[in-house]
């Protein structure tokens, strides 16, 4: 993998690892009573996930395959162990947990929502980790 690539890679690990911070930080059951926090909750689970996304396709590009969607960019990591099978079905919930939050599929339900990310944060908080130990190697 060139330099180039590790150095993007690496910028957007630490969006990860910054949006995780701030996730884990704020949140509470007061997010449900919140707008505002609970608002700013979904933007940077939003940026997380992105991120973690864009890290996967980057990946994909670094073992000299193109990018593919999200979806598939992850079950590639998974066919070439970079990642393990149970994180990348989180990553997949991940991901599509931000669809819905963004484009307002099936009208979110807030507390369905905030437990989600609350399920999901652990993965996310593990990503960083698992990119960084795979780089190294």
């Amino acid at each position: 993998m060139n330099e180039a690539i590790k150095k993007r890679i690496m910028e957007k690990v630490e969006i990860v690892i910054e949006r995780v911070e701030f996730i884990e930080e704020h949140l509470s059951n007061e997010i449900l009573g919140n707008r505002i926090l609970r608002k700013a909750i979904y933007k940077e689970f939003q940026e997380a996930v992105e991120a973690v996304s864009d890290v996967c396709a980057m990946l994909r590009r670094g073992r000299n395959s193109s990018a593919k969607d999200d979806y598939s960019n992850i079950d590639f990591l998974v066919e070439h162990a970079i990642l393990e099978e149970r994180m990348a079905e989180k990553l997949k919930e991940a991901n599509g947990l931000r669809n819905r939050l963004i484009h307002g599929y099936d009208s979110v339900d807030d507390e369905t929502a905030c437990y989600a990310i609350i399920e999901l944060i652990e993965d996310l908080r593990d990503f960083p980790v698992v990119v960084l130990e795979w780089i190294s190697k």
